[in-house]
């Protein structure tokens, strides 16, 4: 498992590159919903936006549904990342492998 740090300030998280860490953009997206970024938690240096909504998957595909959490997000489904070959879970604010 990979803990999910997340990053409020956006030039820390572009900075730090750390694999698995987070930073939700909530300013620039619909009410309900963030753009969730994360560096791709595999190590291969990708930097991925997904889409999620507030306990709702939104319904523009694809998307995620959000707990709400920043500290300790979980995403439903799981992130499959065809680029790298990644496939796995965030829960409670770790990656896990599927």
């Amino acid at each position: 498992m990979i803990r999910a740090i997340h990053f409020l300030s956006v030039d820390a998280f572009r900075s730090q590159k750390l694999p698995g860490s987070t930073h939700f953009d909530m300013v620039h997206a619909p009410p309900g919903e963030a753009k969730l970024w994360f560096w791709c938690p595999c190590g291969c240096g990708a930097l991925v936006g997904l889409r999620v909504g507030l306990k709702t998957k939104p319904a523009h595909s694809p998307s995620w549904e959000w707990r709400g959490s920043v500290e300790n997000p979980t995403l439903a489904p799981s992130v499959n990342r065809q680029d790298c070959g990644w496939h796995g879970w965030l829960r409670g604010g770790y990656w896990e492998l599927a």
